[in-house]
C-alpha cells in the first residue's frame, strides 16, 4: 500500500508546522572532488560515522506567506507532517533552494521528490532559467538525491564554512537543474 503524500504551500493555518522537520542523519561517506577537462568529477570514500544535525532555520516563516519571490512548501505523508522545502528567486534569478528537510521516518518515501517537484512547478510558474542549491561533500545522500532529481553539479566552494569551523573538511557543493530553453 502506498502512502498518500500531499504538498502545500505555507500559509496562515499551517504556519506552526514550519522549521520541524530537521531530523539528524549518518554521515559515513564523503565525495573527493576532482575536475578533468572542465568537469566536476568524484570519488565517493568511507569515513568513520558520526550523526549530523542542521540548527533549526532562523527566518522568519511569516515573511514567506503569499510572497511572489519566495515559498515555502510542507510535505504530508498520510496526514503526518514528513517535510519542508524552502525556495526563492535568487540574485541570480535562479529558483533557489534555501533547504529541504525530511523526517527520518518519512525518508526513501517520495516526500524529497514530491517537495522538489513543487520548487520545480514553482521555478516554472514564474519562469525562472531554473534551480540552485548548495549541499556538503558529505552529505552524499543528498548528493545522490539531486542527482536522481535531474541536478548536476556546477561548482564548489573549498572555504565557505571555514569561518565558521577553521578544521573542517566540508566543501559546499552547487547544484544546477537547468531548464530546456522553451522555442516559442
Amino acid at each position: 500500500m502506498s502512502a498518500n503524500i500531499t504538498v502545500e504551500e505555507m500559509d496562515v493555518h499551517n504556519l506552526q508546522d514550519a522549521n520541524q522537520c530537521h531530523d539528524p542523519f549518518i554521515v559515513d561517506s564523503e565525495r573527493v572532488l576532482r575536475s578533468e577537462q572542465n568537469t566536476i568529477r568524484y570519488s565517493v570514500i568511507a569515513i568513520p560515522p558520526y550523526e549530523k544535525t542542521y540548527p533549526p532555520n532562523q527566518i522568519e516563516y511569516d515573511a514567506y506567506i503569499r510572497n511572489p519571490e519566495q515559498c515555502v512548501f510542507l510535505a504530508h505523508c498520510d496526514g503526518a507532517l514528513a517535510g519542508e522545502l524552502i525556495v526563492r528567486r535568487w540574485w541570480n534569478n535562479f529558483a533557489y533552494l534555501e533547504d529541504i528537510t525530511v523526517k527520518t521516518a518519512y525518508r526513501r518515501q517520495g516526500i524529497g521528490r514530491a517537495l522538489v517537484n513543487r520548487a520545480i512547478d514553482w521555478a516554472r510558474s514564474r519562469q525562472l532559467p531554473g534551480i540552485m542549491l548548495e549541499t556538503q561533500n558529505n552529505n552524499v545522500a543528498a548528493c545522490r538525491f539531486y542527482e536522481r532529481c535531474g541536478f548536476e553539479l556546477g561548482g564548489f566552494d573549498r572555504h565557505l564554512y571555514r569561518a565558521l569551523h577553521p578544521d573542517t573538511r566540508e566543501i559546499a557543493l552547487y547544484w544546477y537543474l537547468v531548464f530546456p530553453q522553451e522555442i516559442p
